[in-house]
């Protein structure tokens, strides 16, 4: 069974191991190398428009699952995710997003965005599987600074 919780700092080491996976930072914006040092700051970080949340299956971590860009007065958020490779093929991503559709429904956000490479395979097949319609809009990555090309495919749910 899939948990999710906060993050605390014991686990910043699980965390560091997880993503020397070079596919992580391959697909997210999360830094190559990361260390412990990263790890904390994500532990850490208090930002109204971010909810973190850790993925375990019986006391292991396989993925981290977030909402970003949180906007309640515009009902509007981003899913953001990576799951170890460990744990990838058995459900994890969909099962996980489909939870973060939960949370954002309770926090009051009507639609709620995917956004994913457009040679990201598995994650698109994510947004797929969780109920996220392919919008017909490219965008550059999310949260990156210069711009990349607009090779992100943007997937929404709507709660309405």
């Amino acid at each position: 069974m899939l948990t999710l919780r906060r993050p605390a700092l014991e686990d910043a080491d699980a965390l560091v191991a997880a993503v020397q996976d070079p596919e992580i930072p391959r697909w997210t914006n999360v830094p190559s190398p990361y260390t412990h040092e990263h790890a904390v700051e994500y532990i850490q970080r208090e930002d109204p428009r971010v909810l973190n949340l850790l993925a375990f299956e019986d006391d292991e971590l396989v993925g981290s699952f977030s909402l970003l860009e949180i906007d309640l007065d515009a009902e509007y958020a981003e899913v953001g995710y990576w799951v170890a490779r460990e744990a990838r093929g058995r459900g994890v991503a969909t099962e996980g997003v489909e939870r973060m559709k939960l949370i954002a429904d309770q926090l009051g956000v009507t639609r709620l965005e995917l956004i994913a490479h457009r040679d990201n395979v598995g994650s698109r097949g994510v947004a797929r599987k969780a109920g996220f319609a392919e919008t017909g809009e490219m965008r550059p990555a999310p949260r990156v600074d210069p711009p990349t090309a607009p090779d992100y495919v943007v997937y929404a749910w709507s709660a309405e």
